[in-house]
């Protein structure tokens, strides 16, 4: 911090040391970019980071340069601050390896209240924009659509791979509603911005509410599998909450020769001609909306009477009504394996 306020004297150009906790890096660096500051160099000790940070717009090139002078420690020689062990074990969960938690992780990372994972999946991956590059339209997002005030909670957010990132949120910050229809909403919001701004179609897995850090384990690890899942069974569904799809988490669960298995076994009980894109589209909102037709037809944006012509069309075809339970959960298996 000494050598910060010599650099400041000598330059007369705008530099701060900034002392915070090693829970709040995120958080603090991101309040400071809003503002039009640059991050230059982060150390730790002792639970606690320093970040140094310039106002980029009137520090010259050549200015600029000089500082890794200044700070030329070596990542090998720098102690990993919480929030680099924090990310790279959740990584781990990526490439297969599976890290052990970072030592006494939820007294080092307490939580005063529950949070929420937001999964985020980059659907091309062609795609050049950096997850870096999409933070500066995250935070904004929820300062303005929530009452969250600087200092009163932290955001977390850990670039993964070049595929996925998974963005912490407090409660309190999503106005502290844990019903499931909210936790979607508040994903779909996220989609829809992220959609706009970062011109990148994104899928996003929101988790129920996560009470500890070590549970991250768990929480992280299942939205990755229903990503993937996704990916195979339900490729159009770009928000989904990590309670949702059994059945498809189910089925991709399954080894090869066993799925194969089945959807020999139900070809064998039923006859089902090729169904149309028309009749496929009905009978997945049908499922989604628990057999509900008037849902159903709301949904389809139809009327009542062309939806049941169109189940009743179906249940000609095929012998089987999807309206009644029995029949629409062999319907659906058998799309489900027929399909894949």
């Amino acid at each position: 911090m000494r050598e910060i306020e010599q650099i400041k004297q000598v330059t007369n150009l705008p530099i701060i040391c900034v002392k915070v906790l090693e829970a709040e890096i995120s958080q603090t660096q991101q309040e400071w970019e809003q503002k039009g500051w640059e991050l230059v160099s982060l150390g730790s000790e002792h639970e606690m980071a320093y970040l140094v940070l310039i106002e980029s717009t009137q520090w010259p090139a050549t200015s600029r340069s000089l500082l890794s002078l200044f700070f030329s420690r070596t990542k090998e020689n720098a102690p990993l601050t919480l929030h680099e062990q924090i990310a790279a074990w959740l990584q781990s969960f990526v490439t297969g390896s599976r890290l052990a938690p970072p030592e006494r992780l939820d007294l080092v990372w307490p939580w005063k209240e529950a949070r929420l994972s937001f999964l985020l999946e980059r659907s091309r991956t062609e795609g050049t924009g950096t997850w870096e590059s999409l933070q500066s339209c995250l935070y904004p997002f929820f300062r303005e659509t929530t009452a969250y005030t600087p200092g009163s909670s932290s955001l977390a957010f850990f670039p993964l791979s070049h595929a996925y990132s998974v963005l912490l949120l407090p409660v309190s910050i999503l106005e502290g509603s844990e019903e499931q229809a909210d936790l979607l909403e508040w994903a779909s919001g996220l989609h829809d911005l992220i959609s706009t701004e970062w011109m990148e179609p994104v899928r996003i897995v929101v988790s129920a509410p996560v009470h500890r850090p070590s549970a991250l384990e768990k929480t992280v690890y299942g939205q990755l599998l229903l990503s993937r899942t996704l990916q195979h069974y339900r490729p159009h569904v770009m928000v989904a909450g990590d309670w949702m799809y059994p059945l498809e988490r189910w089925a991709a669960s399954l080894p090869k020769e066993t799925a194969k298995s089945i959807a020999n076994e139900l070809a064998s009980l039923m006859s089902v001609p090729q169904i149309s894109t028309e009749q496929l589209e009905t009978l997945v909102t049908l499922f989604a909306r628990q057999l509900n037709v008037s849902e159903t037809a709301r949904q389809l944006f139809l009327h009542r009477n062309t939806l049941l012509y169109r189940l009743d069309k179906l249940t000609e075809q095929t012998g089987l009504d999807p309206r009644q339970f029995p029949d629409a959960v062999l319907l659906q298996l058998y799309l489900l394996f027929r399909q894949h």
